[in-house]
């Protein structure tokens, strides 16, 4: 009998304790949400369209927020990087043989006016970029100098910070959010990176996002 005295006596407080409950709310809270799409990026070789997977955590005001990121694509290109001759100290370009990118980064967003469900989003920010692996073609070098001076030069051009903006649709509905973002990096032409072609690098996106939860303590 205790065993169903003691369901009766839960059946009894839960309408309660669902009543008490705070309705799930967009603003003043926190999403987690994860993501997969797509890059597109330029190098001095051909232009590279590539899968990408991310997460982020997103964090509502009600007009503004901060959104924090990482993601991973998943590709092979060949890029440049400038070579080290002693006639010539940059030398003609050498190709370099590049593999995946992960980005960490941060955006802060502004939320436009609702349209029913849908909250528009744009977001500026700034990603810190990693080239996963990168080997120069060739093994003809002048001198073991200008051989480390290449693979300095390879180092350096593996990582690079860059500024970006978004736009975004999200669609939440109780504790769940589908949302779409495309974005873009500027990038065109820069010796110091191996994303170093003539053009932007362009990002989208599609995922889900949790309400885990207000954002300010009670």
């Amino acid at each position: 009998m205790r065993p169903i005295r003691r369901l009766a006596a839960l059946l009894g407080i839960l309408p309660a304790a669902l009543a008490a409950q705070q309705p799930v709310s967009f603003n003043n809270a926190w999403f987690w949400g994860a993501s997969g799409g797509q890059i597109s990026f330029p190098t001095a070789i051909a232009r590279t369209t590539a899968p990408e997977i991310g997460v982020d955590w997103l964090i509502t005001r009600t007009r503004f927020g901060l959104q924090v990121y990482a993601a991973q694509s998943y590709f092979d290109a060949v890029s440049t990087v400038d070579n080290f001759t002693a006639a010539a100290p940059r030398g003609v370009a050498r190709l370099v043989d590049m593999q995946d990118l992960r980005r960490v980064g941060f955006n802060s967003t502004m939320f436009t006016p609702a349209l029913g469900r849908v909250r528009p989003y744009v977001g500026v920010g700034y990603s810190f970029n990693f080239v996963k692996s990168a080997i120069p073609r060739g093994t003809f070098y002048e001198t073991p100098a200008a051989r480390d001076t290449v693979f300095n030069r390879l180092e350096k051009a593996k990582a690079s910070g860059k500024l970006n903006a978004s736009l975004g649709l999200m669609v939440p509905v109780k504790r769940f959010a589908p949302f779409a973002q495309v974005g873009i990096m500027p990038a065109r032409g820069s010796r110091s990176w191996l994303v170093n072609g003539n053009g932007f690098t362009y990002l989208w996106s599609l995922g889900l996002r949790v309400n885990a939860g207000s954002s300010i303590e009670k």
